[in-house]
């Protein structure tokens, strides 16, 4: 019996972990692109301007998706510390946007993706995913679904 369950256990495992990959596949791995825009408040998020003071959370996400609003309120707890840019993809326009924010109570700071094209630059395919830059430009971290604010804390220090 417990043969079978260690076995179950290890295909599981492989399972996952081979899904978390196919999701990741076009992710970048080494040098991040860029990533800039206009925030919902008007100001401009620039990673290449950001990374070099420390590293950087970005989150892709959508309002549409159950998974984030597990996610989301450790993001925003993680916003008050860390440098943060969020990528709302399809999540309709700037004020629906900003009102769905304000109804939840996140606050962090958000590129609106309409139309998916940003998240699709950078080879996101589904939401949410996080990828952590490291002051020097570099991918560390890319997580897909959800996880913990303890899980991104450990990360973002292991980055610093």
């Amino acid at each position: 019996m417990l043969r079978k369950l260690v076995v179950f256990c290890l295909l599981a495992a492989l399972v996952i972990g081979a899904i978390g990959y196919y999701q990741q596949r076009d992710i970048p791995s080494d040098q991040a692109p860029p990533l800039a825009g206009r925030s919902l408040d008007g100001g401009v998020l620039d990673l290449q301007q950001m990374a070099p003071q420390g590293p950087v959370l970005i989150y892709f996400w959508a309002t549409w998706c159950p998974y984030c609003r597990v996610v989301s309120p450790a993001v925003a707890d993680l916003a008050r510390e860390h440098q943060v840019i969020a990528v709302a993809m399809q999540s309709g326009s700037d004020e629906e946007l900003g009102q769905y924010l304000k109804d939840q109570e996140l606050q962090f700071p958000t590129i609106n993706d309409p139309t998916g094209a940003l998240s699709a630059s950078w080879g996101v395919r589904v939401t949410p995913t996080i990828v952590i830059v490291g002051s020097d430009g570099r991918v560390a971290w890319v997580t897909s679904g959800t996880t913990s604010k303890v899980g991104l804390q450990l990360r973002l220090q292991m980055t610093e």
